[in-house]
């Protein structure tokens, strides 16, 4: 690059003067940061009409309050939510700002600034050698950081929900005196809802002079001329005659979908781009303002590495209340309006605002959502938990909380029931996952009579172990046991299990599950050991010491624990609330609830994806050895010597399981190391 064209590299170039840009832009020419710095602008529209509205609540002595008090046209000190009691909100005023009037003052002080506004759009933006071209008509441009503001356009996922935030909105001046100055109408759903979520907006300017808004939280975009007539019928019998002065057209999207950060580190999204509306509400302009004030902070300490990652970031919990509201506004609209009305009412509206804003305390969260209808939300969550593939979790956590009811009223009675969740765990899933081995050897094209002669000869020898060398068979368990449950854990959390070290990884995981599960309930895992083998055993009793049970409960959690806070993968959450909700139930149901619906569950998913089956064809496909796995059960039951003895039969309840999951576990081992991971 010669001399003359470095000459020609901007600074900074903002795509787009839009809320986000004009407020950075702002920040940095108040701060005094343009001076010296070739900056270019962006806009082909000439930003000469009304055509937004920004609305915000802040304290008076806010920054934004502050810095924005010139260009803010109205204040209001009082809200009110579907016709119910003006509530008082001084300490926290909600602010109107008029499009124009920040596009104006924008352009006054970028006129100052001396900034240069080029009057077309980009079509395209490459990057080379840090240096990002953009490309509009047959010319280019150059430069060193871009904000960009453009939409973006991206398909979104089946998984993730997008509403439309979409809306009319009369400028009207009426007869008579009918608006109260300094009191805001929110919400107000005293109009037709169609199958939607509806309401009223109302923002007034005199006593006299409004902004009337119709507005619909909906998948469908609400029909202008429909729109027209709610409003005409509302503003009538309302506020009487009145006059059309202006109009408000616009659309916000409400989604839970995530635009990715820009991958070249010269380019920083901005606006809607960078995810700067709230998906629950809309509103964005509050989040723009802090927005521009932190990429302001990063410019003035010169600290521009990492660039494009440049975010505000939303604690985990809030997008997760953002999704469930949007799902029950996709799915269940009718709910809506008792939602808000209830949300509003039944809470102070400062209290509200801070929610809104995300700086609520989890105690005031809780205290929202009690006032809220809870159907709407349970339903959301358990259909949540569906998609994400975590229903099982909270299913574990009802069964162990209805398991320890029971054994608190009837023993006898929680212990029929732990039965009973085994029986049924293991013809859903515990079983069937492993009677889908034949389907694993045909990728081998082993013929099924030879590949159920094997299987069964694999089976009988081990059996045969586990009655002439029990605690070799039970050493032997441990160790491929531990292989295989953590080779499964780490697959599902995307991780490739195909050296040395992964392999020693995916052994000391699942050890830690097994001898977690084991350290809890000590004293149950002894009978077993017991029954399999009572010499052996007596090793064990000797060093029983309560102190231990503990030391090994936490060291093994522990490692566990460390190990998801490495890997960062959400996935270790649903582990350890398994095995920390299994500590108060007995050991074969806190095994039950781990090797059901947490090993089992996930290998069948692996199953799924790997064989490109849905779960009715692998029913099917496994039924039949389903039904033999159950015959093979009542010939190893057999050999239990005392009938009369639950432990016995645990105990060979327990072989059965070793037996059939050796050779399931070499099959699905090979599965893995086939499969792209």
């Amino acid at each position: 690059m010669n001399q003359e064209e470095r000459n020609k590299i901007y600074d900074f170039v903002f795509i787009g003067l839009g809320a986000s840009n004009s407020l950075i832009l702002i920040s940095l020419i108040q701060k005094g940061l343009t001076k010296n710095k070739k900056i270019a602008v962006f806009e082909p529209d000439g930003k000469t009409n009304n055509d937004k509205t920004y609305c915000f609540w802040a304290n008076p002595k806010d920054a934004i309050a502050v810095e924005l008090k010139t260009i803010i046209s109205r204040s209001f000190n009082a809200i009110q939510v579907n016709k119910t009691r003006a509530e008082n909100i001084e300490n926290c005023p909600y602010h109107y700002i008029r499009s124009i009037d920040l596009y104006n003052f924008t352009l006054e002080i970028l006129n100052e600034a001396k900034i240069e506004i080029l009057r077309n759009s980009v079509e395209e933006i490459t990057s080379k050698n840090k240096i990002n071209t953009l490309h509009s008509g047959t010319k280019v441009y150059n430069s060193n950081y871009i904000f960009d503001s453009r939409p973006f356009l991206n398909l979104i996922p089946k998984d993730e929900i997008y509403l439309h935030q979409s809306f009319l909105g009369w400028h009207i001046r009426c007869v008579n005196d009918v608006f109260q100055k300094d009191t805001f109408d929110m919400m107000n759903f005293n109009i037709d809802q169609n199958d939607f979520t509806q309401f009223m907006y109302v923002i007034p300017f005199s006593s006299n002079e409004a902004l009337v808004e119709m507005t619909r939280f909906g998948a469908e975009k609400i029909e202008l001329s429909y729109a027209a007539t709610i409003l005409d019928e509302f503003i009538n019998k309302e506020f009487g005659e009145f006059e059309k002065l202006g109009e408000e057209i616009g659309c916000i999207p409400m989604t839970t979908f995530l635009n990715p950060l820009n991958q070249q580190e010269g380019i920083l999204n901005t606006g809607a781009r960078a995810n700067l509306i709230k998906p629950s509400t809309g509103y964005g302009f509050k989040k723009m303002f802090v927005f521009a004030q932190l990429v302001t902070q990063r410019i003035e300490s010169d600290n521009l590495r990492k660039f494009n990652k440049i975010a505000l970031v939303t604690k985990e919990r809030f997008k997760f209340y953002d999704r469930l509201l949007l799902m029950i506004l996709l799915l269940w609209p009718s709910y809506g309006k008792e939602i808000f009305t209830r949300l509003f009412y039944k809470r102070p509206i400062l209290t509200i605002f801070s929610f809104l804003d995300e700086k609520s305390s989890l105690l005031e969260e809780i205290k929202i959502f009690m006032s809220l209808p809870i159907k709407p939300f349970i339903k959301a969550l358990l259909l949540h938990l569906k998609n994400k593939k975590l229903l099982r979790y909270f299913f574990a956590v009802i069964i162990v909380i209805f398991y320890c009811v029971l054994a608190f009223v009837n023993y006898h009675i929680a212990q029929y029931f732990n039965y009973l969740v085994l029986f049924i765990g293991l013809m859903w899933i515990g079983i069937p996952h492993g009677a889908l081995d034949h389907l694993l050897s045909k990728r081998s094209n082993t013929p099924i009579l030879n590949f159920i002669f094997k299987y069964l000869i694999v089976i009988a020898l081990y059996l045969l172990l586990w009655q002439v060398a029990p605690m070799i068979s039970l050493l032997a368990f441990v160790i491929y046991s531990s292989f295989h449950f953590g080779e499964s854990e780490l697959i599902h959390t995307n991780e490739s299990v195909k050296t040395i070290l992964a392999y020693f990884k995916a052994f000391m995981l699942g050890f830690n599950i097994l001898i977690f599960i084991i350290a809890t309930h000590f004293e149950e895992s002894l009978l077993t050991i017991s029954f399999i083998n009572k010499e052996s055993s007596s090793f064990f009793y000797e060093i029983n010491a309560p102190s231990w049970y503990l030391v090994i409960s936490i060291a093994s959690f522990s490692y566990i624990l460390v190990q998801g806070m490495i890997s960062k993968k959400k996935e270790f959450i649903g582990l350890l609330l398994l095995l920390a909700v299994g500590i108060l139930v007995p050991l074969t149901l806190a095994f039950g609830l781990y090797f059901i619906l947490q090993h089992s569950y996930n290998a069948w998913i692996h199953l799924q994806k790997g064989l490109n089956m849905n779960a009715s064809q692998l029913y099917k496909k496994s039924a039949a050895f389903t039904l033999g796995a159950l015959v093979l059960f009542i010939v190893i039951a057999s050999f239990v010597r005392d009938t009369s003895n639950l432990n016995a039969f645990w105990a060979n309840f327990f072989v059965f399981i070793a037996c059939i999951s050796l050779p399931h576990f070499v099959l699905m081992h090979l599965f893995y190391s086939s499969t792209k991971n």
